[in-house]
């Protein structure tokens, strides 16, 4: 497995897709180690374990990530038991990951069922999304679903809705139908408010190749105000068009 590390905590939805600001490009990156010796937690097995129990929520999903990282499958029961009581939304999606790391498939499930989730926070609903991918799982549309839903939601944030498209471009081997369903929330999202999501939704049609899109990408550069998102919408439609890089 590669070693992971974390900017603060966790990569931030902005970072997941390709829109990094500054203050956390230049961030100091830390190993799951070195947080967790921050909060002086010994790094053997025994001490990771008892620490998926700490009080403090960093603690419990850093030492879940720490035993995923060192491929300690005998402190899966112990990770299980700690997914099953963790309440704490960002905790549940990375326990869930280190048990889907060691090859558990309990991970994966709670990972879906994040997804399906509409009533979990958005932004770690996008996490569960982006580990299901990591993952290599053989059945995630219901994580493709909830990129869909994430990135035309009016209450998810800017960059939650960034997050979103860019992922929707990772899912491989889409059926026609969730092709024309992706392609759709995208072509949406070529009129959403914001300079950035416009951007991304053009990327996105890009990416997938989806040159039904093209009328409508041709449309948005027609109305489009902002000479920097028309530069992005007219670079992708020359993609789509056979005219530029795929």
């Amino acid at each position: 497995m590669r070693c992971v590390f974390f900017v603060s905590f966790l990569l931030t939805t902005a970072s997941i897709a390709g829109q990094q600001a500054p203050e956390v490009s230049q961030a100091k990156l830390f190993t799951y180690g070195e947080l967790l010796r921050q909060h002086n937690v010994a790094l053997t097995e025994s001490a990771l374990t008892n620490a998926l129990k700490s009080a403090d929520a960093d603690v419990r999903y850093l030492a879940a990530m720490k035993l995923a990282e060192d491929k300690a499958s005998d402190a899966i029961p112990s990770i299980r038991q700690a997914l099953e009581i963790e309440k704490a939304p960002r905790d549940r999606v990375n326990i869930a990951l280190a048990l889907g790391l060691l090859g558990d498939e309990n991970g994966g499930t709670e990972l879906k069922k994040v997804c399906r989730d509409k009533s979990f926070v958005p932004e770690f609903r996008l996490y569960a999304v982006r580990y299901t991918l990591d993952l290599h799982s053989k059945d995630d549309t219901d994580c493709l679903t909830a990129a869909r839903e994430i990135s035309v939601s009016p209450t998810a944030t800017v960059a939650d809705r960034v997050a979103a498209l860019s992922l929707l471009t990772q899912f491989g081997s889409l059926t026609p139908s969730e092709l024309r369903k992706t392609s759709a929330v995208m072509q949406e999202s070529l009129g959403d408010p914001e300079p950035t999501v416009r951007m991304a939704a053009s990327n996105g049609l890009a990416g997938l190749g989806a040159t039904s899109a093209v009328p409508f990408l041709a449309s948005a550069i027609a109305k489009e105000k902002d000479e920097n998102v028309r530069a992005v919408f007219k670079a992708d439609l020359a993609r789509l068009q056979g005219g530029g890089p795929h």
